[in-house]
């Protein structure tokens, strides 16, 4: 008498492949929804927000104008200028979009425009800031915002800035 293996016999495959059909229809269908559902204004204080909403957006979100963030910054780091051969360093921008958690720590940093070269520069300085924690009705929240980093050949990167306030 023949032994049966334990393994994936025609049965369970079937189950195998429908069970990802539908999984990936499923994935597709709610990306898609998510897309086309707009934030969420949230008024407060006399000033608007935007909560964040779709797949893999953390609840409870806000997104806050980088006008109010700067307001909450307390240290920044200055990037380091990177050293290149041949290029003159030139002043230049790059804009990364950043979690602002209640602790005032920062992460993670996604480059949303500037110049390649200076991606890095701009992420690990950015991950050094810290902030005072934003709050919105008496309680301090995590917020998603945009921050400019700026790079002038002039200023010497690594340097610790505490903003006035």
């Amino acid at each position: 008498m023949p032994k049966r293996s334990r393994g994936c016999g025609q049965y369970t495959k079937t189950k195998c492949v429908r069970g990802l059909l539908i999984a990936s229809t499923t994935f597709c269908v709610l990306a898609s929804q998510s897309e086309a559902m707009p934030p969420a204004a949230i008024h407060s204080a006399g000033k608007a927000y935007l909560q964040e909403s779709g797949a893999g957006a953390p609840l409870g979100k806000l997104v806050v104008a980088p006008e109010v963030m700067e307001g909450h910054c307390i240290t920044k780091v200055s990037p380091v200028y990177p050293q290149t051969e041949g290029t003159p360093r030139t002043k230049a921008t790059v804009v990364v979009r950043v979690v602002v958690w209640k602790s005032g720590s920062v992460s993670p940093v996604r480059v949303v425009s500037g110049e390649s070269s200076l991606e890095a520069p701009a992420t690990n300085a950015v991950r050094l800031w810290r902030y005072k924690p934003f709050v919105r009705d008496g309680e301090a929240m995590d917020v998603t915002t945009d921050i400019s980093v700026d790079f002038d050949p002039q200023t010497q990167g690594g340097m610790i800035i505490h903003p006035k306030h």
